[in-house]
């Protein structure tokens, strides 16, 4: 019989919590990768990528430093700094989660034609133009980005 076993800590111990790479099928437990499973969709833990496969979800490419991906608290999706909109310059502190994880309940998702891999937060609760991100950005960025 065969036992799927975490390429990261080698068990095949708590099955139950081993989550499957899209790219290589390697199994890792949730614990063992920090994979915020408890918050991500069906579509979000079936597409999900281990840290040899990570690649910007923006591009599809793997970044030339890798220092430069963030990851969505959400769904655990790298993006490429200079690629978001706004950019960052640098990981910001605390939550950050990607435009397609965010569930705004500013604009009731009235601008979900608009909605881009490029966009994010740090709440998920408030997509950037409706101030979810206001005290990491400095105003000249808010205001670009809202249209002012």
């Amino acid at each position: 019989s065969w036992l799927d076993c975490c390429f990261q800590c080698g068990s095949s111990g708590a099955a139950d919590t081993l989550l499957f790479c899209v790219d290589c099928a390697e199994a890792y437990h949730t614990f063992c990768v920090n994979v915020p499973v408890e918050s991500m969709s069906a579509a979000a833990v079936a597409a999900w990528r281990c840290p040899n496969c990570k690649l910007c979800e923006i591009t599809g490419r793997v970044p030339e430093d890798d220092s430069r991906l963030i990851y969505c608290e959400m769904c655990d999706g790298g993006f490429t700094l200079d690629l978001l909109e706004p950019p960052l310059d640098s990981v910001p502190e605390g939550l950050w989660i990607c435009g397609r994880c965010v569930d705004c309940r500013g604009c009731r998702g009235k601008r979900k034609e608009r909605v881009s891999r490029r966009y994010w937060s740090c709440d998920p609760q408030l997509c950037f133009e409706c101030g979810g991100c206001d005290s990491l950005v400095d105003d000249k960025l808010v205001c670009e980005a809202r249209r002012c």
